[in-house]
C-alpha cells in the first residue's frame, strides 16, 4: 500500500499564512460502490432520550459488525516510533465505534433537523454523501478533497458511508480572513449547533502576539466579533496541530485563554486511537499533539476514517488527523442536539466533557473542572476530559430526579409506589404509558414510563413452612380481621357464655411503627355459633400501597364468621368482611378505599376413617372494591415543555382472586396425624389472568 503525507495547500492572506493542520495523513487510495442498507431503528424516541442501552444494544452491535458502512471505518495502523505509517506498532479501530454513535444510530438519530458549519479549503459540493444537503457561502468556493472529508464525517450519508451526523444540514464556506466571518455569520442566522474548523493558523500561539498579529485589524476584528456573537449559542471546535512533539497549543483551540467568555463555547479537538474491550477505552495512543494550555475545553476523538474525497461525486479513501477527529465531535453536538431538544447548546457541549471516557490506563488528572455547580470532572493536559463516549452522553449523567408540582424530588431509581395487595396491578395499569420526565444533574430531560417504577405487591406463596408446623391454621384460616391485618398474636378471655379474644398485629418488615388491634366475641346461637370481630391501625397487612415520600394507612375493619351443623358430621361457615382504610402521599390525593372479603367452606368429619376432617372452602381474599386517587406527575406538553398532569387512578382490581382449597387431616396413631392441603386460586394477587395451585403436607408427631 503507497502512503503519503498530504500538506493542505497554504494560502497566503497578507502577512498571515493560513493552512490546515499539518500532517493530514492519507493512508491509502480511493474505495467506492456496495450496498445500501437502512438504518435499524430498535427504539422509539421520546420526547427525551435513552435510560439505558439494553434497548439498542443489539442493533447498534448489528452496525457495527453487519453494516458495510460501519465495517467500513475498520482500520489498522502501523505506527513507529514518529507516528507515521512504516512498520511498527499495530493499532487497530473503528471511529464510529469508539466514539459511541452506533448507539445513537440504533436508537434512530441521526441529527436531523440541525445544522453543522464548516470552514474548509474547499468542497466537492455535489458529492454523493452530502449533495443536497449543503449551503455554500461565498462565490467560487474552491474544490478540495479536505473539506470533502471533513463535511463527509459530520454528516455523510451513502451507500458507502455514514459520518456522526447524516441526517443534518451543512453550512460550508471557504478559509481567508475575508471570508471567515461571512461563514460565522451563516452559522448564527441558521442557529448551527456547531462551527467546526480542522485548520489553524501558522506559527500563532495562544499568546497576545499572535491574538494581536490576527485580531488587531479591521479584517480579524470582524472575524473575532462574529465568533463572539454565535457562541452565545453555537459552539466552536478547533483541531489542534497534528505535531505530537507541540509545546504550546495553537491560537484557534487556544483562544479562551485570550478571550475566556469564550470557554464556555469551545471546544478543541485532539486525536488518538482508542484500544477497546467491549464498549470500554483501557488503553489509548495520541497521534497528535496535546490538549495542553488547552486541556479545560479539550475532548479526543479518533481520527482516523475513509471519507468522501473530491475525486469524483462517489469516491472515498481514508486519512487521519485532528482534522477529521475535530467534525466527529461536531456530528455528535448534532445528535445531542436531536435527543436532548430542551438543552442549550452550550449544555451539551458540557454533556459531552462529562460524558468523556477518561478511565483507561495512561490518563493522568491535572485537575477537574466544576462543570455545573457540585459536579466535577477530571481532565489531563494531555487528552483533556478524555475521549468522546456519544453512548454515554445519551444516558443520564449524575443523580436524577423527578420533581413533584409540590416540589418534592422523586429518585426514579426508587419505586414511584410498592402497590397494596388489595389493588392487585390497578396502579401499574393506570400508569402504563405515562411518560413521566426526570432530569439529571446536567439539565437533561428523560422520559420514564411511569409504569416501569411501580412495584406491584409481593404475594406470598399459597403455603408456606409455617403452614407445615401449624397444619391447624391452614383448616381454620379466617377470612375476618386476619384478612386485613394479617396473622397476629390472641389473648382469649371467657366472658359469661361468651368468648371473648383480643389480638396484636404487627408488620414484620416495618416493626413497631405498624401495628393494630383487634378483638372477637362469639355467640352461641343453639345450633350456630356467630363471631363478630372489628380492628384498628396500620395497614400490617401490606393491603394499601407504600407511596414515595411516605404513606400513612390506617384501616378499620369489622366482619363476622356464622357456623352451623348441617349434620352430625358436618359444618358450614360463611366469613365475610368489611374494612375501610386511607390512603395518604405526598405525590397524590388522599384517597378513602373499601375492602372486602368472604369465604364459604363446608367441614365433614369421619369422612374416610375415625377422626378424621375433611374441608372445601371457596374464598374471595381482601381486595379494594372502591377506591381512587391521582398523581400529579410532570409529563411532557404538546409544545415541547414540560407541564404536570393529574393521573386518575382507580384502586380497585379489574379482576379479583378467587381461591379454591382441600384441607384433609387424619390421625395415624396416638399422637401423630397426617394433612395436606391443596389449593389454586385464580387470578391470583388480584391480577386478572394470574394462576397458582400449592399443596402443602404436614406429618405430625407429639411426644
Amino acid at each position: 500500500m503507497n502512503r503519503s503525507i498530504r500538506n493542505l495547500a497554504v494560502v497566503v492572506l497578507g502577512s498571515t499564512l493560513l493552512a490546515g493542520c499539518s500532517g493530514e495523513d492519507d493512508l491509502s487510495g480511493s474505495s467506492s460502490g456496495s450496498t445500501l442498507l437502512p438504518f435499524t431503528t430498535s427504539a422509539t424516541l421520546l420526547a427525551s432520550f435513552l435510560d439505558n442501552l439494553d434497548g439498542v444494544r443489539t442493533a447498534a452491535n448489528n452496525l457495527i459488525n453487519n453494516d458495510v458502512r460501519y465495517r467500513q471505518q475498520n482500520y489498522y495502523y502501523d505506527l513507529n516510533s514518529n507516528n507515521r505509517y512504516d512498520p511498527g506498532t499495530d493499532l487497530a479501530g473503528n471511529p464510529l465505534q469508539a466514539a459511541g454513535v452506533h448507539y445513537a444510530h440504533a436508537a434512530g438519530l441521526t441529527g436531523a433537523g440541525e445544522t453543522i458549519a464548516i470552514t474548509d479549503n474547499g468542497f466537492l459540493t455535489t458529492h454523493e454523501a452530502f449533495a443536497g444537503r449543503a449551503t455554500t457561502v461565498g462565490t467560487g468556493l474552491a474544490v478540495e478533497d479536505h473539506g470533502t472529508f471533513v463535511a463527509s464525517i459530520a454528516a455523510g450519508s451513502s451507500s458507502t458511508m455514514t459520518g456522526v451526523a447524516p441526517g443534518a444540514n451543512l453550512i460550508l464556506g471557504e478559509w481567508g480572513l475575508s471570508n471567515l466571518a461571512a461563514t460565522v455569520n451563516a452559522a448564527t442566522t441558521a442557529g448551527a449547533v456547531a462551527y467546526n474548523n480542522s485548520w489553524g493558523f501558522v506559527g500563532m500561539n495562544a499568546d497576545t502576539t499572535s491574538y494581536n498579529t490576527i485580531f488587531g485589524n479591521t479584517v480579524g476584528a470582524n472575524y473575532l466579533n462574529a465568533l463572539k456573537t454565535y457562541a452565545q449559542d453555537g459552539i466552536v471546535l478547533f483541531s489542534i496541530d497534528n505535531d505530537t512533539s507541540i509545546t504550546s497549543v495553537g491560537l484557534m483551540p487556544g483562544l479562551p485563554i485570550l478571550e475566556p467568555d469564550l470557554e464556555e463555547s469551545w471546544i478543541a479537538v485532539v486525536n488518538g486511537i482508542a484500544t477497546l474491550s467491549g464498549d470500554d477505552i483501557v488503553s489509548a495512543t495520541r497521534i497528535s499533539g496535546a490538549c495542553l494550555e488547552a486541556a479545560e475545553w479539550c475532548l479526543a476523538a479518533d481520527g482516523t476514517w475513509t471519507g468522501a474525497d473530491s475525486t469524483s461525486n462517489t469516491s472515498y479513501s481514508i486519512g487521519t488527523g485532528t482534522s477529521y477527529a475535530a467534525p466527529t465531535i461536531a456530528g455528535a453536538l448534532a445528535l445531542m442536539a436531536e435527543a436532548f431538544p430542551t438543552m442549550t447548546h452550550q449544555e451539551l457541549r458540557i454533556r459531552l466533557l462529562a460524558s468523556a471516557d477518561n478511565d483507561f490506563a495512561g490518563f493522568t488528572s491535572a485537575g477537574t473542572v466544576e462543570l455545573v455547580p457540585g459536579f466535577e470532572h477530571e481532565y489531563s493536559s494531555e487528552w483533556g476530559h478524555g475521549f468522546l463516549d456519544v453512548a454515554a452522553a445519551l444516558l443520564p449523567i449524575g443523580q436524577s430526579t423527578i420533581v413533584t408540582s409540590s416540589g418534592a424530588e422523586i429518585n426514579p431509581e426508587t419505586p414511584l409506589v410498592v402497590t397494596g395487595g388489595a389493588s392487585g396491578d390497578a396502579v401499574s395499569r393506570a400508569l402504563k404509558g405515562v411518560n413521566v420526565i426526570s432530569q439529571d444533574t446536567l439539565a437533561a430531560q428523560f422520559a420514564i414510563e411511569a409504569s416501569s417504577m411501580v412495584v406491584d405487591a409481593s404475594r406470598q406463596s399459597l403455603f408456606s413452612l409455617n403452614d407445615v408446623s401449624n397444619f391447624g391454621a391452614v383448616q381454620n384460616a379466617s377470612y375476618g380481621s386476619a384478612a386485613f391485618f394479617g396473622d397476629g398474636q390472641h389473648i382469649p378471655m371467657q366472658w359469661g357464655d361468651s368468648d371473648i379474644s383480643f389480638a396484636f398485629y404487627q408488620r414484620p418488615e416495618t416493626g413497631a411503627d405498624s401495628f393494630g388491634f383487634g378483638a372477637s366475641r362469639s355467640f352461641d346461637l343453639d345450633g350456630a355459633t356467630l363471631e363478630v370481630n372489628t380492628a384498628f391501625g396500620g395497614d400490617t397487612g401490606g393491603l394499601l400501597s407504600d407511596w414515595n415520600g411516605g404513606t400513612q394507612s390506617k384501616i378499620f375493619s369489622a366482619g363476622m364468621a356464622l357456623s352451623a351443623d348441617v349434620s352430625p358430621l358436618s359444618e358450614l361457615m360463611f366469613e365475610v368482611g368489611y374494612a375501610t382504610g386511607r390512603e395518604t402521599s405526598v405525590i397524590g390525593q388522599s384517597s378513602d378505599v373499601l375492602m372486602n372479603t368472604a369465604a364459604l367452606s363446608l367441614t365433614r368429619r369421619n369422612t374416610f376413617a375415625r377422626d378424621d376432617s375433611f374441608k372445601v372452602s371457596l374464598a374471595l381474599p381482601a381486595a379494594v372494591t372502591r377506591g381512587q386517587t391521582s398523581l400529579n406527575l410532570p409529563v411532557r406538553s404538546d409544545d415541547g415543555k414540560v407541564a404536570f398532569q393529574s393521573i386518575p387512578i382507580d384502586l380497585a382490581p379489574d379482576k379479583r382472586e378467587l381461591r379454591l382449597e382441600l384441607t384433609y387431616e387424619r390421625p395415624l396413631s396416638r399422637g401423630a396425624s397426617l394433612g395436606f392441603s391443596v389449593a389454586h386460586a385464580q387470578n391470583r394477587g388480584n391480577i386478572a389472568g394470574e394462576r397458582e395451585t400449592g399443596l402443602v403436607v404436614s406429618y405430625t408427631k407429639r411426644f
